[in-house]
């Protein structure tokens, strides 16, 4: 990450540089309301608001938004029931939102003879683009950014498949024009990326195609192994230095790590929670990363004889921890939480209670209702504390720069070598094993335990043994913070095995957002052809055919994930 210094400039860029608003879906023509006319303005201006806009709606998503419940590293324990009812997501506006704006930039670089910018704009294109058709399935491609100057102002929709080639073409392309030595225009202080490195630049652009061209592993695997096995020839990112990250630096509310609870409620950072499925994965590994990422619980729970109760009753609090009377367990209807028997204790009608001694989680879907009284909560309220499961690391609740900590993590190198290590294994590529201990300990370095790396290898469940599996489940916790690779990482493998939860929506977890009703409402006819090359399944009956649970082409004969 470079010259984050600018960054507090460069987040206040961002209301101001919007080129439309994104009220009436994508029927909005290319006008930017603040009077910055789009036939003079600075593309280096726009690179860095499409920039951070991309960024920190990212890590929103991914830390306490849809896509980091569902890969299940959180959940919220108010105002929130975790039971996946998906319905548009939060993307769709916004990112064809940074796409208009992405695109003035692109017409401005290809009009001013600037190919560095015009690399650069592709990439942005491309993951834009890219998170749009991973959560919607088909969307406008081709023709949705024509704007006045497109006859018919409701974008037909492209096929999904049309739409992930044409993200790898982008970036191939992109590629190709980021190989020079020196380009003119640059301002390093608006490439908040990487500070106008085109080398960088470049090294992503391969990433990025390595990545989409694994996304069609299962659905395509003839055109992802030919991808891959050429991609893997190309320049790609090989160090830390080269990772895609934008430093959360705090002070005002746009510069800080989202729900901190520094410049609204204090209730937004304690109702993010961790979730048992990630906790208990951890705790299993011996993994040091539970205490960069999670708080110890404020009030641990015993169960113990009746004897060992302070006062002799039922329940008391002693010290700083509560004691529960084992021979009360039947009698009040309470289960020692288990993750291979909570579901069926919920069922039963059980209440649980989490007898870790240090990280207690709160577990995916574990409350038709709001599940702030899990872990018998005396306080009992929405947007209060629970003393009685961890929190976030207080340094989420951003009072000061993080230590270096807080960044929106895009790409990684360890997502890069896990990528890799995958290869390897399918045959695509070689030498699984180093790449895999590469991304491990990659992963481990972003977070300042490096010197654990050589303890931790060692470990049950993590020194290599050469699975698909075990490669994904690292890459599942390296991921932390970045939910949509988790999710679609998960989509596409199966791995890890995340089930949907005892009061989840359905027995299983979604595999789509739903279009938005301003689209379904001014595009109608196109939205109806789009939504009909959904594939219905045994959970999608109960919605349109626009469901969560329909599958979208690239799950479509797929035996993945369900």
């Amino acid at each position: 990450m470079k010259l984050v210094k600018n960054i507090a400039i460069l987040f206040l860029f961002v209301p101001l540089l919007t080129i439309v608003s994104c009220d009436d879906g994508l029927v909005e023509i290319n006008e930017n309301p603040n009077g910055v006319e789009s036939s003079v303005v600075d593309p280096n201006l726009l690179i860095s608001s499409v920039m951070t806009g991309l960024a920190t709606s990212t890590t929103s998503r991914g830390y306490s938004g849809d896509t980091g419940a569902a890969s299940q590293f959180i959940q919220k324990d108010s105002w929130s029931n975790n039971r996946y009812d998906w319905e548009t997501g939060s993307i769709w506006n916004s990112n064809y939102g940074l796409l208009r704006t992405n695109k003035v930039a692109y017409e401005r670089a290809v009009e001013l003879g600037l190919p560095f910018h015009e690399g650069v704009t592709l990439i942005l294109k491309s993951m834009l683009f890219g998170n749009l058709t991973d959560y919607y399935g088909d969307i406008p491609y081709s023709n949705a950014l024509l704007g006045a100057n497109f006859e018919d102002e409701r974008p037909v929709y492209d096929s999904q498949e049309t739409v992930y080639k044409g993200i790898i073409a982008d970036l191939e392309a992109a590629s190709s024009l980021l190989g020079a030595a020196n380009y003119e225009g640059i301002v390093e202080d608006q490439d908040v990326f990487y500070g106008g490195d085109a080398s960088k630049w470049q090294k992503l652009a391969n990433s990025l195609a390595l990545r989409y061209y694994m996304r069609l592993s299962e659905k395509l695997p003839a055109f992802a192994q030919a991808g891959v096995t050429s991609t893997l020839n190309k320049p790609l990112i090989s160090e830390i230095d080269d990772e895609l990250v934008l430093s959360y630096i705090g002070g005002i509310d746009s510069q800080s790590w989202p729900s901190s609870g520094q410049f609204g409620s204090a209730s937004d950072f304690y109702r993010v929670k961790p979730c048992t499925t990630l906790t208990d994965k951890l705790k299993e590994l011996d993994d040091p990363r539970i205490s960069i990422w999670f708080a110890p619980v404020v009030t641990p729970t015993k169960v113990v004889p009746a004897a060992e109760v302070p006062g002799g009753g039922d329940m008391a609090e002693e010290d700083g921890i509560r004691y529960i009377n084992e021979e009360t367990l039947d009698a009040n209807d309470y289960a020692i939480y288990s993750q291979a028997t909570y579901a069926a204790d919920l069922e039963a009608g059980k209440k649980l209670i989490d007898t870790s001694s240090v990280y207690v989680g709160l577990p995916v879907a574990v409350s038709a209702v709001d599940p702030y009284e899990y872990n018998l909560n005396s306080e009992g309220s929405r947007g209060g504390t629970n003393a009685y499961v961890s929190r976030m690391n207080e340094v989420f609740n951003q009072k000061d720069d993080g230590g270096n900590l807080l960044k929106a993590r895009l790409f990684s190198y360890a997502e890069l070598s896990f990528l890799k290590a995958e290869a390897a294994i399918r045959g695509w590529g070689s030498d699984a094993e180093g790449n895999y201990l590469e991304g491990v300990k990659a992963s481990l370095e972003v977070w300042g335990l490096g010197d654990t790396y050589s303890d931790y290898i060692m470990n049950a469940g993590v020194a290599f043994g050469g699975t698909l599996e075990q490669v994904m489940e690292q890459k599942w916790i390296a991921n932390m913070f970045n939910g949509d690779e988790a999710y679609m990482d998960w989509r596409r493998t199966g791995l890890p095995n995340l089930s949907a939860g005892p009061f989840a929506r359905e027995d299983v977890m979604p595999l789509r957002f739903i279009y938005p009703d301003d689209e379904i409402n001014t595009n109608t006819a196109n939205y109806t052809t789009a939504a009909s090359s959904l594939e219905g399944t045994a959970y999608s009956t109960t919605d349109p055919n626009d469901s969560p649970y329909a599958r979208p082409w690239i799950v479509q004969g797929v035996a993945t994930p369900w």
